[in-house]
């Protein structure tokens, strides 16, 4: 099974992000990182995410890119453009509700631009699970369709994650007794 990546490059303030392959959560932690460092950045001035290489996507990848396109609306006032040339991945994207937050333009551009793919970071199974977790949330904000579809995964998460903060607390010699 091939997995994916994200490649990414950026150029004068617009920043574009390339999916390739079968992008799922493990792929997105970096890209989710990456995110948070371009929120801080002053001169944002666009971003396009390239999905015209991607053969397959997932839930918890689909809502960084909602966060994504969320965070460039509100703090950068810049509406996101999105490429898809593959009727699945496009119906997805806009089944998810990333057509209000993306143009969503089926465009096969160059295949050349000069991305880079982005480093795995070393995944621990809190970045995992809180990554996984945002993203869902994120999508639930988009429509109620989305809401009722992820809710009890995100429940299901969020106790994961209090279990796993218990755990760590513990260890970390923290527990109140």
């Amino acid at each position: 099974m091939s997995t994916g990546h994200v490649e990414y490059a950026s150029l004068n303030g617009t920043h574009i992000f390339k999916l390739i392959g079968e992008v799922r959560a493990q792929s997105c932690i970096s890209l989710d990182k990456l995110l948070g460092k371009i929120e801080q950045q002053a001169n944002v001035i666009g971003a396009i995410v390239d999905l015209t290489q991607t053969t397959f996507i997932d839930s918890t990848v689909l809502g960084v890119l909602a966060k994504l396109g969320l965070k460039l609306k509100q703090i950068h006032h810049i509406q996101a453009v999105m490429l898809s040339t593959n009727p699945d991945i496009t119906t997805l994207a806009n089944s998810m509700g990333l057509g209000q937050v993306f143009v969503i333009l089926n465009y096969c551009g160059d295949p050349n631009v000069c991305t880079r793919a982005l480093m795995e970071e070393h995944v621990t199974n809190n970045t995992m699970l809180s990554t996984v977790l945002d993203a869902h949330k994120t999508l639930m904000k988009l429509n109620e369709s989305n809401q009722n579809m992820f809710e009890p995964l995100v429940k299901q998460l969020q106790k994961e994650q209090d279990t796993l903060e218990k755990v760590s607390d513990k260890q970390n010699g923290l527990a109140h007794h």
